[in-house]
């Protein structure tokens, strides 16, 4: 080297951080790794102290070294790509820069470190700052790959982001580009706008970066470019930093357990130990004891399983050998009421639902009703040591209650896949869309009622959250588009009377579904306040004895711990609550899998087939995709909404992204153009309100809140199932 000012990349370490900057270390430690990098030289951090004479003849050195060009500019911070902070994308990068234009593009990445975008990330000394000049490469395609899933934290997926040409439109947030999952040599393209590489290459990519990421010793985030030969270079590489903790998903029982199904369209965040050991108990034996008195349908225990504190019901009642353990008595039932058991086969489900609906009507109705009553006169006056009875009598009867909303909301499931199909063969190529308006413009949403729920979790409070929806004019919007969308089928089907006839047979059932659907739901929580009141009743009884600090502790403790104390035992230190606090707070930063466990192919094929019953379709610009639950195209920017201490920051046109929504969010839905949410069906709470709103939903996609951060411009369509970046 002719100056002892400028050094080559591939002669510096970590060693050499405070003189070369972060960015140029690691670099210079890829080349001792023996990946392919462009050759190229770095200017020390004290180069801005230097004169522009001095940063000219070190440049023309740079030039006399490397070539005529072009060239790329970087910074090397000395904080910069470090483990604590990698500064991504705050300082400049100056790309294709030949060498008269060399002296420019440093005093442009040197200007950067003052830029106000980099101050408000950490104030940094420009006499800190390197600059790198490195060989260009012409590349076909480039990108970043990351060693460990940035989403859910999991170090055994690579994620391979890709866009055709130069990768600084992927790293400046202006392109989405291609997304490419890699575990071991299993290849998923989840996103495919650009097709700028093929599987090979993610291949290729992801098993350079898991070879630089072993030898670093952690996850790295490393920029790729593969050039007009084919011949794939590394860029740079930095620690990936504010990952998700590495944590096991794997439950502690055998079988197939899904986040998504049942209560679990209800719980959108960790459990708190007195509702999953208590309540959520009692409801998961209620149902299932109904289940099995009127379908014969047995379920293995445990009915549910918690993994770092998230909710997975389990499915494993669907497997072929409970089925098999529970033939008898299904057909013992279907030999006893055949019109009440045939229920459980779609194309036959109109047979069955009437006869469930009148059962719920004559009886189970009135003696909740009553019963919550009655429970709601007691509970403020019986002694402390009755609450638990009372507690349990609630639960007990919540859980047959819910039986019902599994027949009719299954029910109304059945008959909107029957209504799906019918529509995809016999009106879509006559008419596109789907069938979703037909379901859409059937009762207006109410105000929320003192019972109604943020979330299943009794430790909040239940009632009225916001503002009076007073959606009228949106609710008329969906009901004239459903009249429209049911004459245009009527008048597609007037040539053949027969299916015209089945046509008006599904639409009717499926409709008057909806809204049976909808009382059933606003009416299964009217035993949460008086629950809840019993539950704070306890923990008052407790403070008074000095076992709790305050009442809401009581909900951190577990249902044998409580009892205990009320029968005279000791309760875990305050310490011990403060700490479930602490660590249910950590868990929901976590972005739990929406299916957990060994899934048999019976099972795995219908998770993979759900979305597409309901008209799903494949995009290749899908940032997140699931169930399509309301139609409609909306484009907006994102609000991610994660509880009630949040209602009030969305504002009007703003898309809803949130874990689930439950009937006291729904004044939420006259102000937001969409809704996207984690959990959810088609006959969940989100779907049939926006419907109801005429308002795009998308639900079920697993990951929305991590994957659509508040501020991006997206657009919902809700017809298809995707949301995909805002055009413009």
């Amino acid at each position: 080297m002719t100056s002892n000012w400028i050094r080559h990349l591939a002669d510096v370490r970590m060693t050499d951080v405070r003189e070369v900057g972060g960015k140029a270390a690691g670099i210079g430690e890829l080349f001792a790794a023996g990946a392919r990098v462009p050759g190229g030289v770095v200017l020390p951090a004290n180069v801005a102290a230097m004169t522009p004479e001095q940063r000219q003849r070190l440049l023309a050195v740079a030039v006399d070294e490397l070539g005529a060009g072009p060239f790329a500019g970087r910074s090397s911070g000395v904080v910069e790509d470090g483990l604590e902070r990698s500064f991504a994308g705050m300082f400049e990068t100056v790309l294709d820069v030949d060498a008269g234009g060399l002296q420019a593009a440093a005093d442009r990445v040197l200007a950067s470190a003052d830029a106000a975008r980099a101050a408000a990330y950490e104030p940094v000394d420009g006499a800190r700052l390197a600059v790198i000049v490195q060989c260009m490469v012409s590349p076909l395609a480039a990108g970043v790959v990351l060693t460990a899933d940035p989403i859910t934290g999991d170090r055994g997926t690579v994620v391979v982001n890709a866009v055709r040409g130069l990768g600084d439109r992927l790293v400046s947030g202006a392109a989405v580009g291609d997304e490419w999952v890699v575990r071991g040599e299993d290849v998923d393209a989840r996103r495919l706008p650009e097709q700028a590489i093929d599987r090979d290459q993610a291949l290729e990519i992801a098993a350079e970066a898991r070879r630089i990421a072993h030898i670093r010793g952690m996850p790295q985030d490393i920029e790729w470019a593969i050039d007009t030969e084919g011949t794939l270079w590394i860029l740079q590489a930095r620690p990936m930093t504010a990952l998700p903790p590495d944590v096991s998903w794997v439950p502690a029982a055998r079988g197939a357990y899904h986040r998504s199904f049942r209560f679990g369209e209800w719980i959108g965040e960790p459990v708190t130990p007195l509702f999953e050991s208590w309540l959520l108990l009692d409801l998961e034996i209620g149902l299932h004891a109904w289940l099995k008195q009127e379908l014969g349908q047995g379920a293995p225990l445990p009915h549910h399983v918690i993994v770092n504190g998230w909710y997975f019901y389990s499915l494993n009642w669907i497997s072929p050998g409970s089925m098999l353990r529970s033939l008898p008595s299904i057909v013992w039932h279907v030999a006893r009421q055949p019109r009440a058991a045939a229920g459980v086969i779609p194309s036959t489900v109109r047979h069955s639902f009437p006869i469930m609906e009148r059962r719920w009507r004559a009886d189970l109705q009135p003696r909740y009703r009553a019963a919550v009553t009655a429970a709601a006169e007691r509970v403020e006056v019986i002694p402390v040591s009755e609450l638990p009875g009372l507690i349990n009598e609630m639960a007990a009867l919540a859980g047959e209650y819910y039986g019902s909303v599994v027949a009719l909301a299954g029910a109304a499931y059945k008959m909107e896949i029957n209504l799906a199909k019918f529509y995809r063969k016999h009106l879509e190529p006559a008419l596109g869309g789907s069938h979703l308006p037909l379901l859409a413009g059937i009762e207006a949403p109410s105000d929320p009622e003192p019972h109604a729920v943020v979330s299943l979790d009794w430790w909040h409070t239940s009632g009225r959250q916001a503002g009076s929806p007073s959606g009228t004019a949106a609710h008329g919007r969906a009901v004239a588009g459903r009249q429209a969308a049911e004459a245009a089928a009527r008048e597609a089907l007037a040539s053949s009377p027969r299916r015209l006839r089945d046509f008006e047979s599904m639409l009717a059932d499926g409709q008057h579904l909806v809204s049976i659907r909808e009382e059933q739901v606003r009416e299964w929580t009217l035993p949460w306040p008086v629950m809840r009141r019993a539950v704070v009743r306890i923990g008052e009884s407790l403070v008074s004895r000095g076992l709790l600090e305050s009442a809401d502790d009581v909900f951190f403790l577990y249902r044998d711990e409580v009892m205990g104390a009320l029968d005279g035992g000791e309760l875990p230190s305050a310490t011990s609550v403060h700490s479930r606090r602490t660590q249910r707070e950590e868990q929901a930063r976590l972005v739990p899998p929406m299916a957990i466990g060994k899934w048999n192919p019976m099972l795995k094929r219908f998770l993979e087939s759900y979305p597409a019953m309901f008209g799903a379709r494949p995009s290749d610009h899908a940032i997140v995709s699931g169930v399509p639950a309301s139609p409609g195209i909306a484009s907006g920017t994102v609000r991610t909404i994660r509880g009630p201490h949040e209602f009030d920051q969305l504002q009007p046109g703003e898309v809803l992204v949130a874990p689930f929504t439950a009937p006291a969010w729904t004044p939420l839905f006259t102000r937001a153009a969409a809704v996207v949410t984690d959990v959810g069906s088609a006959a969940a709470h989100a779907s049939i309100v926006a419907r109801e709103y005429g308002i795009p939903a998308v639900v079920g996609c697993g990951d929305a809140t991590a994957r659509l951060r508040t501020g991006m411009h997206v657009t919902v369509d809700g017809t298809t199932g995707n949301v995909e970046p805002a055009a413009g």
